[in-house]
C-alpha cells in the first residue's frame, strides 16, 4: 500500500475574509474543514512539563488518570523511550 508523504500539521489557507475597523465592518472568511485521508492513524502527542511517565496511574503511579488509562487500553503505550533533563521545550 502506497503512501502520500505529507507533513502535518496542514498549512492553514489564505485569509480570505476582510478585518475592517470594528467587527461590524468586518467579514468572516470562508473555511473549509479539512478531513484526514482514509485509512490515516489517529495520534496524540501529550506533552507535559515536570512529570515522569511513572507519576500516573497509568504506569502505576499515584496520580489518577483515568483518561489516559481508557485511551491506553484502546491503542498502544510507549513504554521506553528516552527524553532529555531540560524542559525547555515545553516553554517554548
Amino acid at each position: 500500500m502506497a503512501q502520500s508523504r505529507q507533513y502535518l500539521p496542514l498549512p492553514d489557507a489564505p485569509f480570505n475574509g476582510e478585518i475592517g475597523q470594528t467587527y461590524k465592518d468586518s467579514t468572516p472568511g470562508n473555511f473549509e474543514m479539512k478531513s484526514p485521508p482514509d485509512g490515516a492513524p489517529n495520534v496524540v502527542l501529550i506533552m507535559l512539563d515536570d512529570v515522569g511517565f511513572g507519576q500516573t496511574s497509568l504506569f502505576g503511579g499515584p496520580a489518577h488518570t483515568p483518561a489516559l488509562e481508557k485511551l491506553a487500553d484502546t491503542g498502544v503505550r510507549y513504554n521506553r523511550f528516552h527524553t532529555t533533563a531540560l524542559c525547555s521545550p515545553t516553554r517554548a
